[in-house]
């Protein structure tokens, strides 16, 4: 690992949030009627709340605020939702559908008259005998859907439903799994957007300050959250899943930040040094290996790869001095994360049109060193970039950019490999100095 000073690429976050056509949401949902039919469900409930809406945010363009939600799909197509969001949902809708209350999806203390959940579902063209899939978030083996909704739906149709997340969700199969160019879109402008913020906060990151005043620099627009925002500084930092508070930044401890909104996450942790402050904690060390390890996942990627020929090539970079937590990465969507192929001997094949989060993140086995780096790709191959460059020319722009930049920094890409952030493959040593980014030897 040599330091050097390099800017990252000088993009500008696009000016416009990008929108997804209706004609995209109606053509997944005659996707989805193909799936549920070829499965052999009668109906489709898709149940979402705040922070598990992406299911339904992708078939129908909307999400629940304050609230959660019910999509019946079947015979015909109804959304169950609460006091707040009967007149919001019509204005976000794309498809056609009966919109109906149900009101013990309202906060606590609202009027929620006499609902009657059972006489809803009916309406809705449920009835006994039909065969009913629920897709909330989780891939169990039953609904893990609440269990007054699970309790009525027996009692209608004279069965227990069963979980139907693996039509969007499955990393291989699911209908989600795999973008269109309009939603890819979305991904980049998500990732372009983290990026920026977290080049903010690492340019902000000054001596005696908090974790507070730190995060003010993680601008968002006030784009849609897909996790809380992530601050934190210590002399270690065994969790970053802490929000921003009063810990005071400290030349020589350890910092953690990540920002995520629809599409993207970005996410860097490190020593807060300078170039010439003494190593501890054997940092560089670690850091350098670690580069080795997103440098050679990096290289395997490509369309037509297994997952486990990827989750092998990490692994084999890999020293003995740290383990990966988690996973060495996952796709992702509207939400963080969909789901995760990579494993060790996963024959799952990556495809066009996957959005990949590099997240490998070091554990020390005798260390109390933190270091770690998120981004955002997209797998396209010939014909999905040609589709993209159509679509928006700006946007192949900007990704040639950043391969550009990753090449300058060290890594080897597949054609197919769209870097989404404008940080991809930046690693910043010395977080007290962000003018030095590590390249690979």
């Amino acid at each position: 690992m040599k330091p050097i000073q390099l800017e990252p690429p000088p993009l500008e976050v696009p000016a416009e949030v990008p929108e997804i056509p209706r004609g995209v949401y109606e053509r997944r949902y005659e996707r989805l009627e193909q799936a549920r039919i070829a499965a052999g469900f009668d109906v489709l409930l898709i149940y979402a709340d705040r922070e598990h809406g992406a299911n339904l945010a992708w078939l129908t363009g909307f999400d629940p605020r304050f609230e959660e939600a019910l999509w019946v799909q079947g015979p015909k197509s109804t959304l169950l939702v609460g006091n707040e969001n009967l007149g919001y949902a019509p204005m976000k809708l794309n498809l056609e559908a009966e919109v109906a209350l149900f009101t013990p999806f309202s906060l606590p203390g609202q009027d929620w008259g006499e609902p009657d959940l059972i006489a809803l579902l009916r309406k809705a063209g449920l009835a006994r005998g039909l065969r009913v899939g629920v897709l909330g978030w989780k891939p169990l083996p039953r609904p893990e859907v609440p269990f007054y909704l699970v309790a009525a739906l027996q009692e209608v149709c004279g069965s227990e439903p069963e979980n139907a997340n693996d039509l969007l969700m499955h990393p291989e199969t699911g209908l989600r799994a795999t973008l269109e160019p309009e939603q890819i879109r979305l991904a980049e402008y998500g990732s372009s957007l983290t990026s920026a913020a977290i080049l903010n906060w690492l340019r902000g990151l000054r001596e005696g300050m908090t974790e507070r005043e730190a995060a003010g620099n993680l601008v968002s627009y006030g784009l849609e959250l897909t996790c809380h925002p992530m601050v934190n500084f210590g002399p270690t930092i065994p969790s970053g899943l802490g929000s921003p508070r009063n810990e005071r930044l400290v030349r020589g401890e350890y910092a953690q930040v990540a920002l995520g909104v629809l599409g993207g996450l970005t996410c860097r942790a490190g020593r807060l040094v300078r170039r010439n402050d003494p190593d501890a904690d054997g940092y560089l060390e670690l850091v350098t290996n670690y580069l080795e390890v997103v440098r050679a996942w990096y290289a395997a990627l490509r369309v037509g790869v297994s997952t486990g020929e990827v989750f092998a090539a990490a692994q084999k970079a890999k020293a003995e001095t740290w383990d990966l937590a988690l996973n060495p990465g996952h796709l992702i969507h509207l939400e963080e994360w969909l789901h995760s192929p990579f494993a060790e001997g996963s024959r799952v094949a990556l495809r066009s049109g996957y959005a990949i989060q590099q997240d490998i993140i070091p554990v020390p086995r005798n260390s109390v060193a933190v270091i770690n780096m998120e981004d955002g790709i997209v797998l396209a191959d010939g014909d999905l970039r040609g589709k993209l460059g159509r679509l928006d020319p700006a946007l192949m722009h900007r990704c040639q950019l950043r391969r550009e930049w990753m090449e300058r920094l060290g890594y080897a890409l597949s054609e197919d490999v769209l870097p989404l952030s404008n940080l991809a493959g930046a690693f910043f040593p010395f977080l007290l100095e962000g003018r030095y980014v590590a390249a690979l030897e």
